[in-house]
């Protein structure tokens, strides 16, 4: 069930997920965790692996108000999108690419929607250095990241908390395999423990989810088999740990 976030918790948080790495998941969670805290999913990707396509949405079509509008200071709020099985979503805008996230003061903007949208919000990012990524790292009470056990994209994660170290950040491991790489979980966990980072629960590897077309959350799914029920479980382990570090 969406709305998962308790009364305590009915103010203004703000979660971004981010990656240096494109491929380890990140739209996924992102899209999971607005469903399942009941929050605005605001899409900062751009390209067209974006939550905005992931939810059935075309990111060209016209808006009340568009995230481009919003971000230039055109209007106060961009238009939300409600449909069914899917969380709130302020739909990406194909040039987000050309602006400029410290110059438009993207950062206080973000705060100030969240704070209208309670209980939060979850903004997706585009991955890597992107200047309106780094904007939503800066505003964001807590910073998801998405990591996959293997060496190119740990290679990305050290990047990532090397530039990162002022930002408050979960790691997630996701799409691990049954017989995880121990040299790859021991780097993670020396990552974590050098750049002071706490490692959330793991998410599996879910071969049927790549193939699955329904464009609804998967937690959304009200009946579930075994296998989906083993994924609602684990990402609704995550947004209760998302919600013990905002806390």
């Amino acid at each position: 069930m969406p709305n998962e976030l308790p009364s305590e918790y009915a103010c203004a948080v703000l979660v971004a997920v981010a990656s240096n790495k494109g491929g380890v998941g990140k739209t996924s969670l992102a899209v999971e965790l607005a469903y399942v805290l009941g929050a605005v999913l605001v899409d900062l990707d751009w390209d067209y692996g974006s939550a905005t396509r992931a939810c059935g949405v075309d990111p060209a079509a016209p808006r009340r108000v568009s995230l481009l509008e919003a971000l230039r200071g055109e209007a106060r709020l961009p238009s939300t999108l409600h449909l069914p099985g899917r969380p709130a979503l302020v739909p990406s805008h194909p040039l987000s690419v050309e602006l400029d996230g410290e110059a438009l003061g993207a950062s206080s903007k973000l705060r100030a929607w969240a704070s209208a949208w309670q209980p939060g919000m979850v903004v997706d990012t585009h991955p890597g250095a992107a200047s309106l990524t780094y904007a939503a790292m800066a505003a964001a009470d807590l910073v998801v990241v998405p990591v996959v056990l293997a060496a190119r994209e740990l290679d990305a994660l050290e990047g990532l908390l090397a530039e990162a170290d002022d930002f408050r950040i979960i790691l997630v491991p996701n799409r691990v395999t049954r017989w995880p790489d121990p040299a790859a979980i021991d780097r993670l966990e020396s990552l974590a423990t050098a750049h002071r980072v706490r490692v959330a629960g793991a998410i599996s590897e879910h071969r049927w989810w790549p193939r699955r077309r329904r464009r609804t959350a998967v937690c959304s799914v009200a009946e579930p088999g075994k296998l989906v029920a083993k994924a609602q479980t684990e990402l609704r382990a995550l947004a209760k740990t998302v919600l013990e570090e905002v806390s």
